[in-house]
């Protein structure tokens, strides 16, 4: 087997080197623009997440006070969970600005692993852009979850209040409590047209219940 190396059948033209020179002036470009873009990247999905951060806080248990216990389970996951994929896009956005590896690389490291500083720079910008394409697909699902959550919030039915039962006399009532004043309750019962109502020197026993069935 023939292991020598062979020339060349014709010296490089003008055409060649030229595009060399642009293929070497375009490594030097490729790292520095993908962690330009991440830096955006980064500061963007950090004031989102700050902002978002406060009106959870803020507004996060009124906004959900109302609902019912299963429509208030699904916000708070839809939510979280929103949030909680913003975090992590926000730290491959960081590990793609910042480089992934804390460890120091040695020009020996490089040309064992890499054959050359271009083909390093080359790999590295690689993997960068991958954190970065990362981050924006998992901004793209916390984007969509939030925006769920936030759509369930508009259209969930508020929780409907506690049913009262009322002994009084020898009677019961039991139905929504519309007020209690002058020495009166007054009870909307199903199937009556006015509400009852009650002395409240006539009640013996007064109850909350989930329904009057």
């Amino acid at each position: 087997m023939n292991l020598r190396p062979r020339r060349p059948q014709r010296p490089p033209s003008e055409t060649d080197l030229a595009e060399r020179d642009r293929f070497r002036a375009l490594v030097r470009e490729s790292l520095p623009g993908v962690r330009a873009s991440a830096e955006v990247w980064r500061n963007g999905l950090a004031a989102f997440i700050t902002l978002l951060g406060a009106a959870i806080v803020v507004k996060g248990r009124t906004t959900t006070a109302e609902l019912p216990i299963g429509w208030r389970l699904a916000v708070t996951v839809l939510v979280g969970g929103g949030l909680a994929l913003a975090v992590v896009g926000l730290w491959h956005a960081l590990a793609a600005q910042a480089g992934a590896s804390p460890l120091a690389v040695t020009l020996a490291d490089i040309h064992r692993d890499h054959g050359s500083v271009d083909a390093f720079e080359v790999a590295t910008a690689i993997r960068a852009a991958r954190r970065l394409t990362l981050a924006r697909r998992t901004v793209a699902l916390a984007l969509a979850s939030l925006f769920i959550g936030t759509a369930l919030t508009w259209w969930a039915p508020s929780e409907q209040p506690g049913s009262i039962r009322v002994t009084h006399g020898t009677d019961t009532t039991c139905g929504t409590l519309l007020s209690a004043d002058d020495g009166m309750l007054r009870v909307s019962a199903e199937g009556r047209a006015a509400p009852v109502v009650i002395p409240l020197t006539d009640i013996r026993d007064m109850v909350v219940t989930a329904d009057c069935s």
